[in-house]
Order: C-alpha cells, then structure tokens, then sequence
C-alpha cells in the first residue's frame, strides 16, 4: 500500500508521505510500539548501524517505558502515533469531523505528555493511525508542534507470501521513499527479515538509511 504526496520540509502543520527524490536516502519508520518486538528491531539496526523513526502510541509507552527509553537512547527518532491507534475513520463516520477533531487532539495531546515525560525527549512529527488524513488534521498537528507524516510504501501487516511481500518493499527502493513498518502487534517475523534486505537493497543504489527528519530536513 503506497501513498504520492509533494513532499515539503518537516515545518508544523505541513503533510507528506514522501522525501525529496533529489535526496540519496530512504527512511525507515515503524509503528505502533513499543511492543514485544521493539527489542529485535532494535537490535537488527543496531547490527547494520542505521537510525530510524519510531512511531509509538501512548499507551504503549506507558505499558513498557523501559523499552521506549531504550529506543530514544540508542538514537533513534522518536515520533507520536497518537494514545490508543483508535480508528478514526470509522469514529468520524459515527459521530462527525467536529467531535473526530476534538477526539484527535486528546489523543495526541495525552499521547505527546507521555511521550516526553518517559523519553525525555521532543517529538516533532506525527503519524496518526491508519494514515488518517483530513485537510483540517495539518492545524490540528500545528497546535502540538507536528508535522503529518504518512509513508511511501508500506504492507508488513498484510496476509501474503514473505517471498512477495519482499519483492514488493524491494521494488519500492528509490531516493526519498519513506518505508512503514510494525514493531507493535504481533507476527512482525516477516518485517525482521525483510528488512535487513531492503537496507542491503538501498546501500546496493547508493541510499542512505535515515530517520524521517533526516530525509526531510
């Protein structure tokens, strides 16, 4: 699943889903974590020395906030996924954009206290659950200091032959994509394997493997 969006620089209250093509980079992003296999992703980008975003919701971080101090000391970027990954397009269908924009900023904003207070450190971008975007959800972002970050391509959570899946990510590679991922959930098997071949993959092209602020700024 892939999104094709202009890309513009990590401002907030700006949304994009790509990177500069004229930026010999890839980021890599995960979401919905931290969860029970943060610790091998983590360990995977340690062994090929590369940096990414992690997008974590707040309840998760206040479920392991071990885990998720250990993501921002080994230097990785920390972003907000809001509290719950509630669905916010089905609560929209039910009960209406004016309460879906009130529903949004209590998520992030009690999403973006816990995120601070355990670690320590200043997100600046946003990734809201199931890439839900609406044109007033870049004012929304404003107001807690975020940019609107989706992906280029992204698929990990989907039921398909590893061997496909792979191919598909593989096909994606070129400079400014930005890739999702999951740490959260569970069956994240395909993800460990597949990306130790999409930074082969990238390195191959001649492409940095970088955090999303790192491929935007």
């Amino acid at each position: 699943m892939s999104f094709s969006f202009l890309w513009a620089a990590v401002v907030p209250g700006t949304f994009q889903a790509d990177g500069p093509r004229t930026k010999k980079a890839i980021a890599l992003t995960f979401d919905d974590g931290p969860g029970l296999f943060t610790e091998r992703v983590l360990e995977l980008l340690d062994k090929h020395k590369v940096k990414a975003t992690f997008f974590m919701n707040g309840d998760q971080v206040r479920l392991r906030p071990q885990l998720a101090r250990e993501v921002a000391k080994r230097g990785h970027e920390v972003g907000d996924h809001t509290w719950s990954h509630m669905n916010f397009y089905a609560f929209e269908k039910k009960n209406g954009v004016e309460k879906t924009r009130e529903k949004a900023r209590e998520e992030i904003r009690k999403s973006k206290i816990e995120i601070e207070k355990t670690c320590g450190v200043k997100a600046t971008i946003l990734r809201m659950p199931n890439g839900y975007q609406r044109p007033w959800m870049k004012a929304v972002a404003k107001e807690f200091g975020y940019a609107l970050v989706n992906w280029t391509f992204g698929e990990d959570w989907l039921k398909m032959p590893e061997e496909k899946m792979t191919a598909e990510y593989l096909a994606q590679v070129r400079p400014g994509a930005i890739f999702l991922f999951h740490d959260g959930g569970k069956g994240r098997e395909k993800t460990l394997n597949i990306v130790p071949k999409l930074i082969e993959k990238a390195r191959e092209k001649g492409l940095a493997v970088v955090t999303v602020s790192g491929l935007l700024d």
